[in-house]
């Protein structure tokens, strides 16, 4: 949704040949809504914030809003604001049949409304595959989605997913170094007090750890020019061999939502613009129209979609070697320098000499090297990245995790 933010941005021109720092020029404060409710029970979520500027880093969420839904029955579904998102007070599910809309009214006094929508076709992935295959020359894993429905109703399809996978530190010690000084004679006068190392056996998991991250590609499909509605080995997810996800145990969740044209066609638009690789093109239509207006102010400018779609999701593992038996495992992701401290002798860096002892509590107490090895006076160290897994992941073990 972060794409569909910038397109709305009126930005200067830049030059083909020299670098220029992108700035708004103009900017229009629009509001974002992100809604896709599902057949899932579950508590439903919804996202509100307001387009933000280039030099701004993150969209800044709608505050104090109400939000609910109501369907063709006169039920009525109460969201609460709870970090940042609109969270529904109970579970529900999209019912078969229903009609959904959804309203949202602003702390400004704004009132917000959707299209009357329906659930799509519940139609469920068949399978989720990982291949062998080499794409543009390059090898790797080719992760697939198959689906099938008889009935030639579902048609327009989206995917996300969500990958896990294991990280285990290369230059894991099982013990730390501390090192002990009056932090105010350390600031003042490096390299002239004495300095008390003790080294002690780490607490808590911190060579193997485990990283998720989802997806941030808008992934569609649609059958309607296929002889049947039939979803075949669609890729969702190319992986280079070379790639460190895949290096020890890997895990990825795909889903799977079945939509209507209309949903179809906004997230095709908003795809189409995004991929074109340029913000600044004199073709871009910086808005796109959704199924979300402002109940006062017709000509408003909102953002985003109303969804009701029916959603189904696999997932699967594999570890390196079931698909490359044999072969070298993929470098780690981070260059692993091992820094080697003599306590006893200088070291210069660029013009400035340090005794080694100086250097060593310099790069440990800022956190930028960590204990590999010791063997007084001599001192091994790595980056955190390479020693601790907790830099780059969580040491706890997913819930789902086989």
């Amino acid at each position: 949704m972060k794409k569909i933010v910038l397109l709305l941005l009126v930005i200067t021109a830049v030059s083909c040949t020299e670098p220029y720092a992108l700035q708004t020029n103009t900017f229009e404060n629009a509001i974002v809504i992100e809604a896709t409710i599902t057949n899932e029970l579950k508590k439903q979520e919804i996202k509100i914030s307001r387009t933000f500027q280039l030099e701004e880093k993150e969209p800044q969420p709608e505050t104090n809003a109400t939000v609910y839904i109501t369907d063709d029955l006169g039920n009525q579904y109460n969201f609460n604001e709870t970090d940042g998102k609109y969270i529904s007070q109970f579970e529900f599910q999209a019912m078969s049949e229903r009609q959904y809309q959804l309203f949202v009214n602003t702390s400004n006094g704004k009132q917000y409304t959707s299209t009357r929508e329906k659930l799509t076709t519940i139609n469920n992935l068949t399978s989720v595959e990982a291949t062998v295959k080499n794409k543009f020359g390059v090898n790797g894993v080719d992760i697939t989605a198959n689906s099938f429905d008889p009935t030639g109703t579902s048609k327009y399809y989206r995917y996300e997913y969500e990958e896990t996978y294991k990280t285990i530190a290369p230059f894991w010690a099982p013990d730390s170094l501390q090192i002990f000084g009056n932090a105010e004679e350390w600031n003042l006068a490096l390299g002239h007090i004495e300095y008390a190392f003790t080294q002690h056996q780490r607490v808590g998991e911190s060579k193997t750890c485990y990283k998720t991250e989802v997806s941030n590609d808008i992934i569609l499909e649609n059958t309607t020019l296929t002889g049947e509605d039939k979803i075949k080995d669609y890729s969702i997810r190319f992986i280079s061999q070379d790639n460190y996800n895949i290096a020890n145990r890997y895990s990825i969740k795909v889903r799977q939502y079945i939509q209507s044209l209309a949903s179809y066609t906004y997230y095709k638009t908003l795809k189409d613009i995004s991929a074109s690789g340029n913000v600044l093109s004199p073709s871009q239509p910086g808005f796109i129209n959704g199924n979300i207006s402002s109940v006062e102010n017709k000509n408003e400018k909102v953002i985003g979609f109303f969804d009701i779609s029916s959603v189904s999701e696999k997932r699967i593992f594999f570890n390196y070697n079931d698909l490359f038996p044999g072969e070298p495992e993929p470098p780690y992701f981070y260059d692993c320098e091992i820094s080697t401290y003599d306590r006893t002798k200088k070291k210069t860096v660029g013009e400035t000499p340090f005794d080694g002892l100086t250097y060593l509590v310099i790069n440990t107490r800022s956190g930028k090297l960590i204990l590999y090895e010791r063997e007084d006076p001599i001192f091994k160290m790595v980056p955190p990245q390479c020693g601790d897994c907790r830099t780059v992941g969580s040491n706890v073990i997913p819930d789902f995790w086989q």
